[in-house]
């Protein structure tokens, strides 16, 4: 009984890791990288063969990847250390070389709907009945003609503390640190402290 059980448990377990390491495919990445357990890639839409995810030289990556369209690109540099942290890609998404990422982020480089009502009143039955179609690929044929996206860009040497959200269009600068929590609505200066919701210099560093 006990030994039928443990089978099962173990049975789950392994279709679970599967469908998470299923996608990994479509990410490149230096040798001297490193995957956390549970970094992964997902889409919610179609996807082409090619290579979506790509990471440099020692770095160590906790992360899931979602692309929200068949054409996002995400690049992470040399040396960059994320935990836990949450990517949401229609576009680009471009990490440099030497940034510190805590557990928690998300960074979204679009708006995912209109702000006009009339503009996205069919977006969740469009969404339900992709759901069912595509088996989970929900957005296979959302229209994007008035979602507003744009590229993020975080510079080198960059330290990005838990939980801080960073949307679209947004450029950090080099060497700038974001405090815990803090919202990034538009671009940070290099090498200052900001923090808050939305995020505000609070200090200038040397």
């Amino acid at each position: 009984m006990v030994k039928s059980l443990l089978v099962k448990v173990l049975k789950k377990l392994t279709r679970k890791l599967e469908k998470e390491a299923s996608n990994m495919e479509y990410l490149t990445k230096a040798d001297s990288s490193v995957l956390l357990q549970g970094t992964h890639i997902k889409f919610t839409t179609k996807k082409e063969d090619r290579t979506y995810v790509i990471i440099g030289e020692r770095c160590l990556i906790g992360a899931t990847f979602l692309f929200e369209t068949e054409k996002g690109n995400i690049t992470i540099g040399n040396n960059v250390h994320i935990g836990g942290s949450f990517f949401i890609c229609r576009t680009s998404i471009t990490v440099a070389d030497d940034v510190t990422m805590a557990w928690g982020i998300t960074i979204y480089d679009h708006n995912s709907h209109s702000i006009y009502w009339e503009e996205r009143k069919d977006d969740n039955d469009n969404c339900y009945s992709d759901y069912i179609k595509y088996n989970g690929n929900n957005i296979v044929n959302k229209d994007w003609s008035n979602v507003v996206s744009k590229p993020i860009y975080i510079g080198s040497k960059v330290w990005i503390g838990f939980n801080v959200t960073i949307l679209k269009g947004v450029t950090i600068g080099e060497g700038a640190v974001v405090g815990a929590c803090s919202v990034i609505t538009k671009d940070v200066e290099p090498w200052t402290v900001v923090g808050g919701n939305p995020a505000t210099v609070i200090k200038r560093l040397k």
